[in-house]
């Protein structure tokens, strides 16, 4: 896939007489909450109104929900083979997931002197995802044949101190569909501010899975140790919304040349170290 992306790069970049380069920012609407997206872009144009686009965006996303007097119950099974009913409550929680990737589009196209629209793919790589679970008054309870027990705390049965739990979770590559369109207001033949909106949605989900909110890590007759998840079931991320961005363009072969190779050694570099 390297391989290719460099062909396609390299072979546009040696016969465009025109290119773009630009810095940009966005904001919008997501699947977290907000979304804050940096990044760079270039375009070269092999035909005055038609080229190819691609760069590297790093968004950022958060998002916090909030519960009180959650109750639930399940079946578990201790090392002796008993089936204990194990309820659980929390009178309040709070629950944050953050999620950061690099992503690389490779986008179509299409200008004209004050417009332009743009489709393609993006690439998402993501760097990291944290889900941080905060709780107070966590009480436990175990009922076997019949008898309910919530006061033997060495068993993890009874009320437990406040706490909070960060899990790091492992996501997966991310390919996602994109269109963003923009109008162009020129300072000079080749510097512009462009303004503009953009969609974007992923065709796979980053993480899936379903733990439990409240299980047992070592249930015995002697001990018990008790571990709080949080509510994050998977992560199919979109995003929707606006941007601007301050462009310059060119016509010289040797600085289109020169910037698609630096920004296109910045990418490789990211995907090896990833």
């Amino acid at each position: 896939m390297r391989i290719i992306f460099a062909t396609i790069l390299l072979t546009a970049t040696a016969f465009a007489l025109d290119s773009e380069f630009d810095v940009h920012y966005r904001f919008g609407i997501s699947d977290l909450s907000l979304s804050h997206t940096p990044g760079i872009s270039f375009a070269v144009y092999p035909w005055k109104n038609f080229g190819f686009a691609s760069g590297l965006d790093y968004s950022m996303r958060k998002k916090a929900n909030t519960g009180e007097n959650v109750q639930m119950s399940r079946t578990i099974t201790d090392n002796a083979g008993d089936e204990i009913i194990f309820n659980y409550s929390i009178d309040k929680y709070r629950e944050e997931l953050q999620a950061n990737t690099f992503q690389i589009p490779i986008l179509l196209k299409l200008r004209w002197d004050y417009f332009y629209i743009a489709a393609g793919v993006k690439i998402g790589l993501p760097q990291n995802m944290n889900a941080k679970f905060s709780y107070d008054s966590l009480a436990t309870e175990g009922c076997v044949y019949g008898v309910c027990i919530d006061d033997l705390s060495y068993m993890g049965f009874g009320v437990h101190k406040d706490g909070s739990v960060t899990t790091r979770i492992i996501l997966k590559t991310l390919y996602m569909l994109t269109a963003e369109s923009g109008v162009k207001i020129k300072f000079t033949e080749n510097l512009a501010l462009v303004f503009g909106a953009y969609a974007d949605y992923s065709l796979n989900r980053g993480f899936k899975r379903d733990l439990p909110g409240v299980e047992w890590i070592e249930l015995t007759e002697e001990s018990a140790e008790i571990k709080v998840n949080d509510n994050w079931k998977s992560w199919k991320p979109w995003s929707v919304g606006g941007d601007a961005r301050l462009a310059y363009s060119t016509s010289s072969t040797m600085v289109t040349a020169g910037i698609s190779i630096l920004i296109f050694d910045l990418i490789v570099a990211l995907m090896m170290f990833r």
